[in-house]
């Protein structure tokens, strides 16, 4: 594994399209839930991402696969999650391992949090929320949280499944840390696996005409979801921006050649938003 970086997040609140910046918050000597913003406009609406974690507790340890097309990782959950941890202002240690198989759950991304290694982002977060005192999107009122929910699955349980032949991205990742001769001993074997966990799961029972139809339906579904927002519940980012930066970063620049990930390239609103989103949770990212 090669150390990466040590990162931070910017302990300002989010400007909201007022575009006045506000007060920092101070870091706090003991783990508390992230304070709102005390702008009377931003009230109820824009976490203040402050730092939370106790003064001299080492940074969070994330795992996840290596870099590719000017992204810290290849992997779409990796990418999720350090969109979180930047919004949340955790500050973590990103190192690169691409066997998956080492993690706790056998998938990417895991961190390691002193003795606690962990899988999953959803269960890293919750975990985050009772070691560090910090939750995402605690001030959405009960519409937008069921909004928020049901995007999150629409990305992460379907149009992730309809990734054009991701497993050409999967071999990329894989080539990096075997030789060829464990690639083609390797290779096969994980192919035979995706197919049939997506044959369980029910998508690969479709003709390739038909997924590339149900993926269209996603694509089509996101744009007019997002709108002319900046982001998917409005003016400020949510865990959905972190899940929908994951799967769009990955899908408009990795240049796979499946008509899906065409079909979304050539979307301009979800162009936009990635590179908004990367501009706002990874701004030193080429």
């Amino acid at each position: 594994m090669r150390d990466f970086q040590v990162a931070t997040a910017d302990p300002q609140c989010f400007p909201r399209a007022c575009g006045r910046e506000t007060t920092p918050h101070r870091a706090s000597p003991t783990p508390r839930r992230a304070v709102l913003c005390r702008d009377p406009r931003h009230r109820g609406r824009v976490p203040a991402p402050s730092r939370v974690v106790t003064l001299g507790t080492p940074p969070l340890r994330v795992r996840t696969f290596g870099p590719g097309w000017g992204l810290p990782t290849v992997g779409p959950f990796g990418l999720k999650l350090i969109a979180c941890l930047s919004m949340l202002g955790v500050p973590y240690e990103l190192a690169h391992e691409d066997d998956a198989r080492k993690g706790p759950k056998r998938k990417s991304p895991w961190i390691v949090d002193g003795d606690t290694r962990l899988g999953d982002t959803e269960m890293i977060l919750r975990h985050l929320e009772t070691t560090r005192g910090v939750r995402h999107d605690a001030d959405l009122g009960p519409a937008l949280a069921a909004k928020s929910h049901a995007i999150q699955r629409l990305l992460e349980e379907h149009f992730h499944q309809v990734f054009d032949d991701g497993f050409a991205l999967l071999r990329e990742v894989f080539a990096r840390s075997m030789s060829p001769l464990q690639l083609a001993i390797v290779g096969p074997l994980m192919r035979r696996a995706m197919r049939r966990h997506l044959y369980e799961r029910g998508l690969a029972r479709h003709t390739p005409a038909e997924i590339e139809a149900l993926g269209r339906a996603d694509v089509d579904a996101l744009v007019a979801l997002l709108g002319d927002q900046p982001f998917f519940l409005g003016d400020a980012p949510t865990k959905t921006d972190a899940s929908a930066f994951g799967l769009l970063a990955v899908t408009l620049r990795s240049g796979l050649p499946g008509p899906v990930s065409s079909y979304a390239r050539a979307q301009p609103a979800l162009a936009a938003f990635v590179d908004r989103a990367l501009a706002r949770f990874l701004p030193s990212a080429p």
